[in-house]
């Protein structure tokens, strides 16, 4: 019985791989089960990426930290840390030819190349990217993130064959995982991937990208950084609906709005100007790294820590656990200018005027909690002096890093300098008109919504993701407001965001329509072929390779029966593959390869219906059947291609 059972498993196996493989399981539903894995894979390859990049940075950046209390040879390691990091980032990626960033990629992976993504591409760069920002490179770790999570559902689908639009879905399915998991921040994932990525709200698009963008966020608060907490608690700004702190905060949406058309020119001006004054890629790396370095050890040298600290970081400063990391090499905080810079940013979240009352204490939230930072007037000047520096080096710190030849995200950076852009535009705000505006905290939170919205014009996530982060709504009218804004202002400077610029710039520019409506006033009977070959179903191999030779422009071959019946169609994919195989052509039938059962439109219905049952069955084929039960008729084929191609003659034709 034993002998029996072993011997029926791999039969089994090999008829359910071989079915998958084929394409019979419909295609919804194998993209949301893939989409599925996906989304669990990212969230653990994320967190190992957070390890990655963290041992290096405890390896390099805080060791030298700590060597910088006895030696002045620390400084001296920490500032070249960068530029040693830098020149191997670069040396690695011209090496294995890892051309372009991550997020844009991933966006041309969708827009041009069906969602394809070479895998060892993926884990050189994210490989780079973890050593970038360990070693101090002023970048953020969601563009690797993005591409981890891409890059697995890429993979996937060109296994399992799906057509170029389920792969696409899928590739945007990975880049939500990869935000939800780098933010723990699922709802700003399957925004970001739709608006940014995808450029598609398309229902059939949003179940596959919330699966994958769930369970990647399951996984990060089972074994991730934040765990069931937001990655910056106990946010205590509330606005209460008053008129007078009104202009304040949208003065600041217009203040973003050029603070971020500034960030993305600075970002390819630097680019050009390494390029120019530095052809060589080792000395521009260097120069580059150098200047990080420089940078960021001597503002380290100037402010260690901010001029006046929360009751919890005086804690972690002086508790015998920091003792002991100072011992062994390792030190609680680091340059603020090097890597994410998360810390600053929480720091500057709960600046507090401490001449200001708390708002009213609210369920589940602490105001008495010891992260807040209250100022009195002396130490808002001093915070003043301690941020605005940051306003200014954090974009050149991060142009310097991806132009001398670095690997990283440009999210984090945008969140930073929202977040010390809002609180030093908040303390301003409380030095001369306390009475007209909130807490500097509150503009640092709005700061970083607005920053965000105008440097990726995307709005619904930059607002999503600001929310998730803090996990605090109270005050989401001021950053919606602001938000808005501040993409507009960057809008109207160039329509082009700081991911699609970079395309653009390389001649790949990506131009995307969300407007269907155009489709519903097409009807599939002014666009259907309605001179088509067919096959009989007991047809072999060389007979239908002769059909399909004599009629190229056809994608798929309608197979019919005895009674002249349609019941299926044989994809160019389904050809190709058993061609591929050493099975002789004449014992092969259309029976054997057709796709059984496919879906029929009616000569009546309109595009934008007949789009959605392409879907359905993973097809660029659609028949055209009149009629009932055992009398339907097929009088025409529908192409996916004929169909694009009609929809853009009339989106053309409305412009």
């Amino acid at each position: 019985m034993h002998d029996r059972i072993k011997k029926i498993y791999p039969e089994a196996f090999g008829w359910i791989f071989q079915r998958l493989r084929r394409g019979t399981i419909p295609a919804a539903p194998l993209t949301i089960v893939l989409a599925a894995i996906a989304g669990v894979l990212t969230g653990y390859g994320s967190v190992l990426f957070a390890y990655l990049f963290e041992i290096i940075r405890e390896l390099t950046v805080l060791r030298f930290v700590a060597w910088s209390e006895f030696t002045i040879w620390g400084y001296v390691a920490l500032a070249a840390s960068p530029a040693m990091g830098i020149l191997f980032v670069a040396w690695f990626t011209r090496y294995l030819r890892l051309e372009g960033q991550a997020v844009p990629e991933v966006i041309k992976s969708v827009a041009r190349k069906d969602g394809v993504i070479r895998p060892f591409w993926s884990l050189a760069k994210v490989f780079s990217s973890a050593v970038c920002i360990g070693v101090g490179g002023s970048v953020g770790p969601e563009g690797p993130m993005v591409l981890i999570g891409s890059s697995i559902a890429s993979a996937a689908g060109q296994f399992f064959r799906l057509s170029s639009r389920n792969l696409r879905t899928l590739v945007a399915a990975g880049a939500a995982a990869g935000i939800s998991a780098a933010f723990n921040a699922p709802i700003a994932g399957v925004i970001f991937s739709c608006e940014i990525i995808l450029g598609s709200f398309a229902v059939e698009s949003l179940t596959p990208i919330v699966i994958a963008a769930v369970l990647a966020a399951v996984v990060q608060k089972q074994v991730g950084e934040h765990g069931v907490n937001v990655a910056f608690p106990q946010i205590s700004h509330e606005y209460a609906g008053n008129w007078i702190e009104l202009p304040s905060y949208f003065l600041l949406g217009i203040i973003c709005g050029f603070a971020s058309i500034g960030f993305v020119c600075l970002l390819y001006w630097t680019e050009d100007i390494a390029k120019t004054w530095t052809p060589k890629w080792w000395m521009r790396a260097l120069v580059c790294g150098t200047l990080v370095g420089v940078i960021g050890a001597g503002y380290f040298v100037v402010y260690p820590a901010p001029p006046t600290i929360s009751a919890e970081e005086s804690a972690n400063e002086s508790d015998s656990l920091a003792e002991e990391m100072r011992e062994e090499g390792h030190h609680p905080r680091g340059p603020a200018l090097y890597g994410v810079g998360y810390d600053t940013v929480e720091h500057s979240l709960h600046l507090q005027n401490a001449e200001k009352p708390m708002p009213v204490r609210r369920q589940n939230v602490d105001i008495t909690s010891t992260k807040v930072v209250p100022l009195s007037r002396e130490e808002m000047i001093a915070h003043l002096w301690w941020l605005v520096p940051l306003i200014l080096l954090k974009p050149i710190c991060t142009s310097l890093t991806l132009g001398g030849g670095g690997a990283g995200g440009i999210f984090a950076p945008s969140l930073f300098l929202g977040a010390t852009l809002g609180g030093a535009y908040g303390i301003v705000c409380n030095l001369i008109a306390p009475d007209m505006c909130a807490s500097p905290g509150a503009y640092a939170l709005v700061g970083m919504g607005a920053v965000v919205a105008g440097t990726t014009h995307g709005v619904l996530s930059a607002i999503l993701i600001v929310y998730e982060l803090t996990g605090d709504y109270h005050i989401i009218l001021p950053i919606m407001g602001a938000a808005c804004i501040s993409s507009v202002v960057a809008w109207f400077s160039d329509p082009e965001n700081i991911y699609s610029k970079r395309l653009a710039r390389s001649g790949e520019s990506i131009a995307r329509s969300h407007d269907l409506h155009g489709a519903e006033h097409i009807k599939v009977r002014d666009v259907m072929i309605r001179r088509f070959p067919t096959v009989k179903n007991t047809d072999n191999l060389v007979q239908i390779i002769k059909v399909a030779r004599q009629n190229p422009h056809i994608e798929s071959l309608p197979v019919m029966d005895d009674d002249n019946r349609l019941i299926g169609i044989i994809r160019p994919e389904d050809l190709h593959r058993v061609m591929d195989t050493d099975v002789s052509p004449y014992l092969v039938n259309a029976d054997d390869i057709a796709l059984m059962m496919p879906i029929s439109v009616s000569p009546e219905e309109n595009l934008l219906e007949a789009l959605r049952d392409f879907g359905s069955r993973d097809v660029d084929t659609l028949p055209v059947e009149i009629g009932e039960g055992g009398r339907r008729q097929l009088i025409g084929l529908l192409l996916r291609a004929d169909v694009m191609s009609r929809y853009r003659e009339a989106m053309l034709s409305r412009h």
